[in-house]
């Protein structure tokens, strides 16, 4: 059956199918640097999306999670409120929001890698373009690209000149955005970039917390960069200095009721597949039956129970040092950054007016990287690039669950410990390093004019050391072994993990048979580090490490232009062979009777097949359509493990398909530009994007408690500009208001919850470039 499907795969794209990069120009030529090196995207041989910046202001986008939805086959899934954005491309990711947990796609800031989760929420400003490559891209970028590579790169100073721009936005829930850039030129070969970013809010919020009584939801956001951009002979260098806080509000979960009310039992309801929020009791209320219940709820997310505190407060600061030199022909590399990054979190995961699964985490993050790399010119029939990397990250956390509202847990550790109802917070804490190197080479080899045949190869070394491990109650210093209590004894819990398979790269074969077109194949391994688990350990078994997670991609495609440029068609097809798979499977609860524990481990082998199809056309003058769709299938094929539903069924891993992996996503845009006259242009845009179900419970009580209905979302502009550089535009995203679940899950100690996505929010938006 690979053999069948590989063979289909490169028949089909070497045939008929378009490959895949879509951009998001108006440019006939968009130059990026996926392979480290400038160049056309439509001529690179990998599956790339392009975003310029300039698209990315014009279409409100706020933080970096948001550019999911305009790349096919690629899903940004956001746990505990969006502190936390996974990409899953290609149905490649693991699910663990844990900050010491490494991701399945490689994200990169101005060359940096960015080592957990929460270093990529940041706020989206003053940028050149973003490159979202698909597929494993372990040879030029290394660890933890299995599913791809996202690089996010700043706006700098052109030296000699003096432009810049300021825009304003006001819109729904009193939020508002100020955003400017200013480039200053320091002589002929000096120049420095300023730019900021502040997200705010006069007052109120998208939802309504009936705990509390107030509305919730502000943003409150500020970042700085500079970049001071100087050339001496042949030496270019580049400073960045960068500093953002975010003490924004996250989305409060809405209780999901689940209970029978003459009964701990679940509802008929939810043992039939569906919600009955007016009906079926959440636990608070089972505790409490004054309180009201899930039925008081709006069923859109503006109206939850949720206690009003689900918050970030993160502040960062880093900085990055870029030196190029030309060594007579060859360019000579050193980058070096350095990244404090300070995470705080809570979130209220029982989603109800009781503490009953209160979560606050704190950590510090400590980064350093260098790498130098050595390349060739740009042209010539051989041309090739080699580097080393060091990088050195440094991890502390603290994490609480608060747990003072529940006589059931009251119940099972007083008679144990004594323990009173103000003491119910369990508390972990650890500390973590991860050392990694590498060194790598990547080279492109013209066979014929029009044939080239490319490949990229990296040896890798990582280490990572989990130490001081602690887990246990406020006032408790140890667990005794009696009772049925099994737990870790507080006190030093010591793992390691070292990366056991070393080799990853790929292979590429690329032939241009004109201007026009690129046709490519390509095979690629990539790989996504183990690692030590950094939940909520019940017991010694909880911190075992899991090893490295690995694809093997093959693909192919073509990219194509037509009709005088006015016409591309790009699209690729691949199939993943998907091998020790990265996964939570769960286990019955020691700490609490009737639960359920997660315990990340691999669980197993299987595949991702898929295909993806670009199109964008420009028929007129001033009018651009676009649009791109996904096809994903995922199984997993070999495994002996199960995990076990909400109502306590075993269900094997063999046979399933990987959550947030949608059989079919895309989007589609629009937009057109008219001069009015008096040196004048309106333009009116709007894009759709969709994606079908992102996960699918194996029983009712599972669909109903954890199912994730697909869903699609408009949004719409309309944006007057004048020659003189200012600008009007109106807004709104989510156009049809549309209600859509974008998590759904439990807390570990009976609640269950879900979490919206926002409703539709119009605004405002003034700007003026010069």
């Amino acid at each position: 059956m690979r053999a069948v499907l590989i063979g289909s795969a490169s028949i089909l794209a070497i045939v008929s199918t378009p490959a895949l990069a879509q951009a998001q120009s108006e440019s006939d030529e968009i130059v990026v640097t996926a392979q480290k090196r400038e160049q056309n995207l439509q001529d690179v041989p990998i599956a790339i999306t392009a975003v310029s910046g300039d698209s990315l202001r014009e279409r409100q986008t706020r933080t970096i999670d948001e550019i999911g939805s305009l790349v096919s086959n690629t899903q940004i899934y956001q746990d505990k409120g969006g502190s936390q954005p996974n990409w899953t491309i290609r149905g490649v990711a693991l699910f663990d929001f844990n900050v010491n947990n490494s991701p399945s796609t490689s994200i990169y800031i101005d060359e940096i890698y960015q080592p957990s989760l929460v270093m990529g929420a940041g706020g989206v400003f003053d940028l050149q373009r973003v490159e979202v490559l698909k597929g494993p891209q372990s040879g030029l970028y290394g660890r933890n690209a299995v599913g791809g590579a996202v690089q996010i790169i700043s706006r700098e100073a052109k030296l000699g000149e003096n432009d810049g721009y300021v825009t304003l936005d006001y819109g729904s829930w009193n939020r508002y955005r100020i955003e400017a850039g200013q480039s200053i030129a320091l002589g002929e070969n000096t120049a420095l970039r300023l730019s900021f970013l502040n997200d705010g809010s006069f007052g109120g919020g998208w939802q309504k917390s009936l705990a509390g009584g107030r509305k919730w939801g502000e943003p409150d956001r500020i970042a700085a960069r500079g970049i001071l951009k100087s050339e001496i002979g042949a030496v270019t260098a580049k400073l960045k200095v960068y500093y953002a806080r975010d003490n924004s509000d996250t989305v409060l979960a809405s209780a999901s009721g689940a209970y029978s009310p003459t009964g701990p039992d679940f509802c008929n309801a939810v043992l039939s597949g569906r919600l009955d929020q007016a009906n079926c009791l959440t636990l608070a209320q089972a505790i409490n039956p004054a309180l009201a219940g899930a039925g008081a709820q709006s069923d859109d997310g503006r109206v939850v129970l949720s206690q009003p505190g689900n918050k970030l407060d993160n502040e960062e600061f880093s900085t990055a040092l870029n030196l190029s030199a030309d060594l007579g022909g060859l360019t000579f590399t050193s980058i070096t950054g350095y990244t404090e990054f300070d995470f705080g979190f809570a979130f209220d995961y029982d989603a109800s007016q009781l503490n009953l699964g209160g979560w606050v985490e704190q950590a510090k993050l400590r980064n350093f990287t260098q790498e130098l790399r050595l390349a060739s010119p740009s042209s010539g029939a051989f041309r090739w690039q080699v580097g080393a990397i060091y990088s050195n990250y440094r991890f502390n956390e603290f994490k609480e669950f608060n747990w003072t509202d529940n006589p059931l847990l009251f119940d099972t550790f007083n008679p144990i410990f004594g323990i009173d109802y103000q003491d119910l917070f369990l508390d972990v804490t650890y500390r973590q390093k991860t050392r990694y190197w590498g060194i790598y080479g990547q080279f492109d080899y013209d066979l014929t004019p029009d044939l080239t045949f490319s490949g990229s190869v990296r040896y890798s070394d990582e280490r990572t050391t989990y130490r001081d491990g602690r887990t246990g109650f406020r006032k408790i210093t140890s667990f005794p072994a009696s009772g049925g209590i099994d737990l870790i004894a507080v006190g030093d819990i010591d793992r390691d993990y070292r990366l056991g398979d070393h080799w990853t790269g790929s292979a590429t074969l690329s032939y241009r048979p004109n201007s026009d077109a690129t046709l490519y194949a390509t095979i690629s391994r990539g790989y996504k580090s183990g690692g030590v688990p950094g939940g909520f350990p019940q017991t010694p078994e909880d911190t075992l490490p899991y090893q490295e997670e690995f694809v093997l991609n093959f693909e192919s495609g073509f990219k194509t232009e037509w009709l005088d440029r006015k016409l591309q068609i790009n699209g690729s097809i691949f199939y993943y062979d998907h091998n020790d798979i990265q996964a939570f499977t769960t286990l019955p609860s020691t700490l609490t009777p009737g639960q359920f524990a997660f315990r990340l481990t691999n669980i197993g082998s299987g595949y991702n097949f898929g295909a993806e199809l670009d199109v964008v056309v420009r028929p007129m003058a001033g009018l651009r359509l676009s649009g791109s769709l996904g096809y994903l299938k995922t199984k997993i094929t070999q495994s002996n493990n199960v995990f076990f539903s909400f109502d306590n069924q075993p269900i094997p891993w063999k046979g399933q398909r990987l959550e947030f992996a949608p059989s079919w996503s895309g989007n589609l845009a629009a937009s057109y530009t008219a001069p009015v006259g008096n040196g004048m242009s309106l333009t009116a845009s709007a894009d759709y994007n969709f994606r079908t179900a992102n996960r699918i419970g194996q029983t009712p009580v599972d669909q109903s408690l954890r199912g994730i209905p697909g869903y699609g979302v408009a949004n719409a502009r309309i944006m007057l500009e004048t020659d003189s550089g200012i600008s009007l535009s109106v807004w709104s995203k989510n156009l049809f208001d549309k209600a859509y679940v974008t998590d759904a899950g439990n807390d570990g100690v009976g609640s269950f919850y879900r979490t919206y996505g926002e409703p539709r929010s119009i605004g405002l938006s003034a700007g003026y470039k010069w």
